[in-house]
């Protein structure tokens, strides 16, 4: 059986094209260029698929479950958003904060898509549990568990996840992409056991033109601690940047720190985006800058 150590695709090109092809059927001369040109250009693959698709930007409707449904466009986009430098922080800063614990957990990661997060928390020694909706995404991280040997349980039917069976869920770069954020989050709360945390990012400002299928609708939730609030959940501890935060399910055992309190200030920053995309255009530049070159 092998492990991570021998296969992870992630920072080994050859395995990463010989991947990608398998699941997609296109060449690796293909293969190699989408992704050079997400690497230069964060959002172009989705962008122009979507463009060619049809449809309105930013909007949920029939186009738009469809769109997810035929395209292969976000392979590319994250597998360079998995080796981007902000996400593999982020990546970092929830394990050590998970960490605190001692021992391992049961984790559940929600629309982990590729599978590469579920990896590195089961590296971890966590009992990891992945979910995603049926489609490429999913097939990609059901080949990766295989050839890596991880034995990471696969879930795509919502109705299969027990409630109030995990200690913590990630839920990365989700919400600004559903029709209903706050239903969605009081689900994500039912899954928690009594003092479980959820880890979550969710960059609802980000309208732009790289990312079309981020919902206009959802920017009322930009810099929002209160989404999760009437949830019933407290914001603990987070990065500033809000990449992640950390919200407890009561009973709470950490009282909010510094890290917390920074974060809602930050939060107001955030709010801006519920006017105005543009003053975060520089966050496109930074995932640009963060990029590693294969």
């Amino acid at each position: 059986m092998r492990n991570s150590r021998d296969y992870n695709p992630l920072y080994k090109p050859k395995q990463m094209l010989a991947l990608i092809s398998e699941i997609t059927g296109e060449p690796a001369e293909c293969v190699a260029e989408r992704l050079e040109l997400e690497r230069k250009y964060p959002g172009r693959n989705v962008a122009d698929d979507f463009q060619n698709h049809g449809g309105p930007r930013y909007q949920w409707g029939s186009h738009l479950e469809s769109f997810y449904s035929q395209t292969n466009a976000f392979l590319y986009e994250l597998v360079v958003w998995n080796r981007n430098g902000l996400k593999r922080r982020m990546r970092r800063w929830t394990a050590r904060h998970i960490a605190r614990a001692n021992q391992p957990i049961d984790l559940l990661s929600i629309g982990d898509g590729l599978g590469f997060d579920c990896v590195y928390f089961a590296d971890k020694g966590h009992r990891v549990t992945y979910f995603e909706l049926p489609g490429i995404s999913e097939r990609f991280a059901r080949r990766l568990f295989e050839l890596n040997g991880s034995k990471i349980p696969v879930l795509t039917d919502p109705n299969a996840i027990p409630k109030e069976a995990f200690d913590a869920i990630t839920c990365f770069d989700v919400l600004e992409h559903v029709p209903d954020p706050p239903a969605m989050v009081r689900t994500l709360a039912s899954y928690l056991r009594p003092g479980g945390v959820l880890y979550v990012s969710a960059p609802f400002y980000m309208i732009l033109p790289w990312y079309p299928t981020h919902l206009r609708a959802n920017r009322q939730y930009s810099g929002s601690i209160s989404l999760y609030e009437e949830a019933g959940l407290q914001l603990i501890d987070g990065h500033f940047t809000w990449y992640p935060l950390a919200f407890q399910k009561p009973p709470v055992s950490q009282t909010p720190g510094l890290a917390a309190k920074i974060a809602r200030l930050t939060g107001a920053v955030q709010k801006m985006g519920r006017m105005a995309a543009w003053p975060f255009s520089p966050i496109h530049l930074l995932r640009r800058m963060g990029n590693r070159k294969t």
